[in-house]
């Protein structure tokens, strides 16, 4: 009878090791586990936040008040005169063989050039 208690007492002390080295390990796992989780969700405000600022900054980048200030400090464009708009039909398709309608719009764009110097040059230059 000593023999089987015994065996009973030494099962219930194996058992309950095993379950103490279990849950000591379930328990490691865990806290592993948050600290990663912490993690992950620092690096996601983080970005969060990186986002935000990018986006303020592009905001800025791309305000239209800033752009035209950069635009007129770095480009030396002139506002377009009337004298170069130009009908759509005085345009010289070169998909079209047609000699007449050719001359016919270098025609229209040289009366439309009449009193513009520049495009008097670049008609020149055409011919």
């Amino acid at each position: 009878m000593n023999s089987t208690k015994f065996a009973v007492l030494s099962l219930w002390i194996a058992f309950t090791a095993v379950i103490c080295f279990g849950s000591l390990a379930l328990k490691n796992n865990v806290q592993k586990l948050e600290n990663e989780l912490n993690s992950i969700n620092r690096k996601i405000k983080n970005d969060i936040t990186d986002i935000h600022i990018l986006k303020v900054e592009w905001s800025h980048l791309n305000s239209p008040s800033r752009l035209r200030n950069l635009a007129s400090k770095h480009i030396s464009l002139n506002p377009v005169q009337a004298e170069q708009i130009i009908n759509y039909s005085a345009l010289p398709f070169n998909h079209e063989n047609s000699e007449s309608r050719r001359i016919a719009a270098r025609k229209s764009i040289s009366n439309y050039a009449e009193h513009n110097r520049e495009l008097k040059r670049l008609t020149r230059a055409q011919r």
